[in-house]
């Protein structure tokens, strides 16, 4: 039973490590040249890699049921907020939950040696979660992000359109001239539409849509609308800049007010019982062998 439990662990985290060693990519030309031999041999274990997970990437995708379109759905647009760093599909998602939950049931087993009902719920939910987890923490960081380098972004536009260049000449110069960051990738997505086809006010409410974050949405609703009315950007720029730092501030407030609230728990259970234990643990110890001492 351990042997087979061991053998089922150890296959698992196997195929999903070369499946992930599979995604990488040589950028030097001499390394492929250099190691074509090397590939060779490897590719039937590439291969294998592939058909195991894209099978069941693949069955899943077959599966037509309305909620599971539904969570497709959900999933889609949590991946198009957390900006998909590792260019998932919904299916290739939910095949990452499959495969966390079915591993955390197995490592269950394999170190606890409990099988029962309850212990497989707990560690199956713990593996649901675990995914989900990790891109709700991946949407919170590339919010925060976007919410402080936005009033930069801004500030810069309204100077490159008060230079005398238009909207979309403005966003390809502050493009340019900044670092990479999330905001930025959303900017060149941005001007990706305009290049094929679409209008300003399209390409920037799908924008809107993929970040989901209400301090975008405003500033986008407030150009979206300057421009239907025929107003000049520039001072409409300027305020929502303005505006962006009052909630960049606010945002900092909230999480200086919640700095004592996290910090209690390290508090409580790791350094107040130290200083306990420092400052009465050798008064303790001389009580007790003066105690101990007159007893014996």
């Amino acid at each position: 039973m351990n042997i087979t439990i061991f053998a089922s662990v150890f296959f698992t985290v196997f195929f999903v490590v070369l499946a992930a060693a599979g995604g990488k990519k040589e950028d030097d030309l001499m390394s492929r040249l250099d190691l074509s031999e090397q590939k060779e041999s490897s590719k039937p274990k590439l291969q294998l890699s592939k058909v195991i997970i894209g099978g069941l990437t693949s069955r899943i995708s077959a599966l037509k049921y309305p909620w599971l379109v539904k969570y497709r759905d959900d999933v889609r647009q949590k991946l198009n907020q957390a900006g998909n760093p590792a260019e998932l599909t919904p299916d290739g998602f939910i095949t990452l939950v499959l495969v966390s939950i079915i591993g955390m049931i197995l490592l269950e087993v394999l170190f606890l040696k409990k099988i029962n009902i309850v212990a497989f719920g707990i560690f199956g939910v713990m593996g649901y979660f675990l995914p989900k987890a990790s891109l709700k923490n991946m949407i919170t960081k590339r919010h925060h992000s976007i919410l402080r380098e936005l009033p930069n972004i801004l500030d810069l536009l309204t100077l490159s359109m008060e230079a005398g260049i238009d909207f979309n000449a403005a966003v390809n110069k502050v493009i340019s001239k900044s670092e990479k960051s999330p905001l930025t990738d959303e900017l060149r997505l941005m001007q990706q539409g305009l290049r094929l086809g679409q209008s300003r006010k399209e390409s920037m409410t799908e924008m809107s849509k993929r970040v989901s974050l209400d301090a975008l949405t405003s500033v986008i609703s407030a150009i979206i609308q300057a421009d239907n009315l025929g107003a000049s950007l520039g001072p409409v720029l300027r305020v929502q800049s303005e505006q962006m730092r009052i909630e960049r501030f606010q945002l900092a407030e909230k999480l200086a007010h919640q700095a004592p609230v996290k910090m209690l728990f390290p508090l409580m259970f790791f350094i107040f019982p130290s200083i306990v234990i420092m400052l009465f643990g050798p008064l303790a110890l001389k009580f007790m062998g003066g105690v101990f001492g007159g007893v014996f």
